[in-house]
């Protein structure tokens, strides 16, 4: 169980890609008694970078929480390209729901967040838990300015990767890695060189962690404001999950769990230790996690890969979220 010193103050801060299951990290990670968010900081994924710190700050004004600074990273990977899933969320990342009265768009701070990446991270050497749901490039940028970067975290987590080499945007490449390569590579070798990182890889969330639409329906039923907003901006993800089917016929979200695990550790059931790299030049498998099962590389575990978490718990935690 988590100590009370843990339980204490946690300060977080966000690394986002403005999807419907950013949203729904956020939303845990805002309602977290124990927990202060420092910043959010967004990076182009999910949607382009303007829309991004759109949605964030969408979510911020539906849980009031419009003080919590929103800084614009990266825009493109460390190579130029930028490939979005309009496809799969909607083309502005949360199912196209119309917004009568968006927050404005002078809310996002001038500063660029991989610079109040290493601000903050001096500010608070050795507290702030880094939790990152989207392409590593703001986070690869950060090292690469400031070497020292990482030693003053307090941990990493992540959601990204896979350890079976299934993926979701190639047959055998996630999307957050996939999105940037480089990136994902340089945090994996760099943060994990200091400490293992935590990785959420997607294989986790759509092979041990079916939720029955019967329960999805009720989280979806909360008639709060939150709850309602939570419902809305997710239809077309149920919609495009219904349709296409990934290794079940129940729902599955991704984000959600990074937060969940970063925050209360306690849910953790079954994890393991393994060194990882970043497949960088291959044509069919570029941005696939390749695990040392076998320790034929001989370099000790930079990730941390859960494999199990307590699910009605993490359900438990956006229920009250939504509330």
């Amino acid at each position: 169980m988590m100590s009370s010193k843990e339980h204490s103050r946690q300060l977080v801060v966000l690394d986002v890609d403005g999807g419907v299951d950013d949203a729904q990290a956020m939303m845990l990670a805002l309602t977290q008694p124990h927990v202060q968010v420092l910043a959010i900081t967004c990076v182009a994924g999910n949607v382009h970078l303007d829309q991004v710190c759109q949605n964030v700050l969408r979510v911020l004004k539906v849980f009031s929480r419009l003080e919590v600074p929103v800084f614009a990273g990266a825009s493109l990977s460390l190579l130029g390209t930028h490939v979005d899933a309009g496809h799969y969320l909607g083309q502005d990342g949360m199912g196209d729901v119309p917004d009568p009265d968006p927050p404005p768009a002078d809310l996002v701070q001038s500063e660029h967040a991989v610079s109040a990446l290493l601000r903050l991270s001096g500010e608070y050497p050795g507290e702030i838990n880094l939790i990152a749901t989207g392409p590593l490039t703001n986070l690869a940028l950060a090292l690469r300015m400031d070497p020292d970067f990482p030693a003053r975290l307090r941990k990493l987590t992540l959601m990204g990767g896979n350890i079976y080499g299934l993926g979701n945007v190639t047959p055998s490449a996630e999307y957050n890695f996939w999105c940037d390569p480089e990136a994902a590579h340089v945090v994996l070798e760099g943060y994990g060189s200091l400490f293992p990182i935590t990785v959420v890889p997607w294989e986790t969330c759509v092979q041990d962690h079916d939720i029955s639409w019967d329960t999805w329906d009720d989280i979806c039923a909360i008639p709060t404001e939150r709850g309602q907003f939570h419902a809305a901006i997710q239809q077309q993800m149920i919609s495009t999950q219904k349709k296409h089917r990934l290794f079940s016929a129940h729902f599955h979200t991704f984000d959600p769990y990074a937060v969940a695990v970063a925050l209360c550790p306690e849910i953790l059931c079954k994890t393991f230790y393994v060194y990882a790299r970043v497949e960088l030049k291959g044509d069919i498998t570029r941005g696939t996690m390749v695990c040392d099962y076998n320790d034929k590389w001989g370099k000790p575990p930079n990730v941390q890969v859960v494999k199990k978490l307590h699910l009605p718990s993490v359900l438990t935690m956006l229920c009250k979220a939504l509330e």
